[in-house]
């Protein structure tokens, strides 16, 4: 009887050790997942902030686009896009492509065959005349993205 209260005291002080190296296993778990969800959050902003940086680039894409008037050379102005209590950062811009040599690039006419508006072909002729536009959008903390584009407009002569 002796030997098992002996046993015992040498016993409890194991089960204490036992518990705080599991405690602290669970702790250091916890930790790497909260870290490990810290750096998805990280991620996540940076890959949000290139969507509204490149979103940005095709609105004024789209701009310059809707500018385009037969012969005369697209224009673009460089604005803030969305509303501004949407944006607590600051809101997203556009301007045309300062890395570009020439943001708006005239590429030439081509005829547009078939498209003219007298049966004997003596009306007036018809030509695509096809632009390259370089836009660059930015969002408020930094990251931008680039679009290049080329498009056409009908003209008539």
């Amino acid at each position: 009887m002796a030997h098992s209260i002996r046993t015992k005291r040498s016993q409890a002080g194991v089960a204490l050790i036992a518990a705080m190296m599991i405690l602290a296993l669970v702790a250091t778990l916890a930790i790497a997942a909260m870290e490990t969800t810290t750096r998805d959050q990280q991620v996540a902003g940076v890959q949000m902030r290139g969507r509204v940086a490149f979103q940005a680039a095709e609105a004024g894409l789209a701009t310059a686009l809707a500018s385009l008037d037969g012969n005369t050379t697209p224009t673009l102005a460089a604005a803030d896009i969305g509303v501004v209590g949407d944006y607590p950062q600051g809101q997203p811009r556009y301007q045309l492509d300062p890395a570009a040599a020439t943001p708006i690039e005239n590429l030439g006419a081509v005829p547009a065959p078939g498209m003219s508006l007298n049966i004997n072909g003596s009306g007036p002729t018809f030509q695509l005349r096809m632009w390259r536009i370089h836009v660059e959008g930015s969002e408020p903390r930094g990251m931008t993205s680039r679009v290049e584009a080329a498009a056409a407009a009908l003209w008539g002569n």
